[in-house]
């Protein structure tokens, strides 16, 4: 009975973790760069570690067997900002498919 009541929990966690998606920016002067870990598929395997500039936007880690890789590896890149004095934050990424809708309903012509 107690294994039924877990799995439902299981579940919940996953989806809150592929619904919220967070980014730290790390600032120096004008500079900034921006660390992300991507769930692909909304769980915590596969993952990538997404690093964005200005200029680019590339992976520079993934994994899909080691749970907490992309975690640890992103932590690193932000520890050495900070080292390097760097201005480090945490923003909370909205995604929201009703904004999303309403765009291309707006882009459609009017009825007749």
């Amino acid at each position: 009975m107690n294994i039924i009541r877990i799995l439902p929990l299981c579940f919940l966690t996953s989806f809150a973790m592929a619904a919220e998606e967070e980014r730290t920016v790390c600032e120096s002067g004008e500079v900034w760069h921006a660390i992300q870990v991507v769930y692909p598929q909304g769980w915590s395997l596969p993952c990538e570690v997404h690093f964005t500039t200005p200029d680019e936007k590339r992976v520079v880690w993934n994994a899909k067997t080691a749970e907490g890789f992309c975690e640890r590896k992103a932590q690193e890149i932000v520890l050495r900002r900070r080292n390097a004095g760097w201005q480090c934050h945490t923003e909370t990424l909205v995604d929201s498919p009703a904004l999303t809708e309403s765009s291309l309903i707006s882009d459609l012509p009017p009825m007749r």
